[in-house]
């Protein structure tokens, strides 16, 4: 009895001494049946000096996920996750509802969700090679640019956020005006998931060299493959279809973040400014064009269209194009022409406001694109991070619709060669 008591005791103690959280995500997963293995691909031995020793670098994780009775389609897809986090954001979402790799594991298709090099299981050995490793977002950075941009309203389009999956408690479920979990925002036991699957991230410029020349071994090993991208992801891909192209058979780009010339991400705090980035229009290494580029020097800029606010707010960007003169025509991306694009991109996320801008650039250097705006087919109300918001199955099934039209014609050619 004695016993029992002090143990009734422990538990009231521990129930005083914080709230609970009876809404966390739940941990039965509900995720499509599958037989998974993983393996690495590329990497090269090299003699550290830091270990006095050989090490192996550069190699990429993959994880490799087969539907329950075998794949019915014919060609792989490749999920190459953003900026910061892992190939974790492809499998369960932070509500524990089951991501995009399930929904198309359930179509048929094999999938491989990839960890980009210097991020989780793909992290360097050799930490000299990756350094600077920064620290990718804080949680005020995560809220006013994923999760919870209409509570701030630093740009106009952010105010029709509604889809991410945390929700609010009201004072009728007896938590009080201190306990009112905010949609989106620390607390919000879904945002909390979220936030912590956050990774550092290398900026160093190598990593996009290595990214193509591990990317294309991946697809020696596994195959042609069609791959979908999000945000600083894209980079990967683009890289890939400019490293391998035969092996790239579409890409289906997901927010994408490799704008031309600059980086627009300040807009989630209203600045109007892009940073300068990505000397080689959409990449910081050298990529192929035609007529050859030996200096990205000779890649002529234009600004073209007028930055646009509505209400005082932030809602288009301008935007850098090569120049396209009587003289002068934009030099085409050869190896990624070879490559279709879906281009998605979604109501409220500060993508909205210059995504235009990668889609003109990629068009006017012969890159076939298929932009396709959220809110015109009626997908309303997400943010940057859509493949983990409450209606991603809807953005699933447009793409997925897309990937099996696209493939019929690449078969369609094929045969005919």
């Amino acid at each position: 009895m004695v016993i029992m008591w002090k143990f009734v005791v422990v538990i009231v103690a521990w129930l005083m001494a914080g709230p609970v959280c009876p809404s966390w995500p739940s941990q039965h997963s509900s995720d499509a049946f599958y037989q998974r293995s993983i393996f690495y691909a590329g990497g090269e031995y090299t003699f550290s000096a830091a270990t006095n020793g050989t090490i192996l670098v550069n190699q990429l994780y993959v994880e490799q996920l087969t539907p329950k009775g075998g794949k019915r389609q014919k060609y792989p897809v490749v999920f190459v996750h953003g900026g910061g986090v892992s190939g974790t954001q492809w499998l369960n979402k932070p509500d524990g509802n089951p991501g995009w790799a399930s929904y198309m594991l359930n179509k048929g298709y094999e999938v491989y969700v990839v960890d980009q090099w210097s991020v989780g299981r793909s992290s360097p050995d050799d930490v000299n090679v990756a350094q600077p490793l920064v620290a990718t977002a804080t949680v005020e950075l995560a809220e006013v640019a994923f999760t919870a941009p209409e509570l701030y309203h630093n740009y106009y389009q952010a105010q029709y956020h509604t889809q991410w999956p945390g929700r609010r408690r009201s004072n009728a479920e007896g938590m009080g005006t201190d306990h009112v979990w905010q949609n989106g925002t620390r607390g919000d036991p879904a945002f909390d998931q979220f936030y912590s699957t956050f990774l550092p991230l290398s900026v160093n410029l190598v990593s996009e060299n290595i990214s193509r020349t591990s990317t294309c071994a991946l697809l020696e090993r596994i195959g042609p493959s069609i791959f979908i991208s999000h945000s600083f992801g894209g980079q990967l891909v683009f890289l890939a279809a400019d490293g391998c192209p035969d092996l790239v058979k579409a890409h289906v780009a997901f927010e994408v973040d490799q704008t031309p010339f600059g980086n627009y991400d300040g807009g989630v705090f209203g600045s109007k400014t892009p940073a300068p980035a990505r000397a080689w229009g959409i990449a910081d290494v050298p990529i192929t064009y035609n007529p050859p580029v030996t200096d990205p020097t000779q890649l002529t800029r234009a600004t073209i269209g007028d930055d646009q606010l509505q209400n005082g707010l932030l809602s288009n960007y301008s935007c850098f194009l090569q120049a396209d003169t009587a003289t002068q025509k934009p030099r085409q991306l050869t190896n990624i022409a070879k490559v279709p694009v879906l281009f998605l991109t979604t109501q409220a996320s500060i993508h909205v406001t210059y995504d235009h801008c990668l889609v003109a650039y990629l068009r006017q250097a012969g890159v076939k694109v298929t932009w396709t705006l959220l809110q015109a087919i009626g997908i309303l109300g997400n943010g940057h991070f859509g493949m983990l918001e409450k209606n991603s199955d809807s953005i699933a099934g447009y793409f997925e619709e897309w990937i099996r039209n696209i493939t019929t014609e690449i078969r369609g050619v094929e045969t005919m060669d």
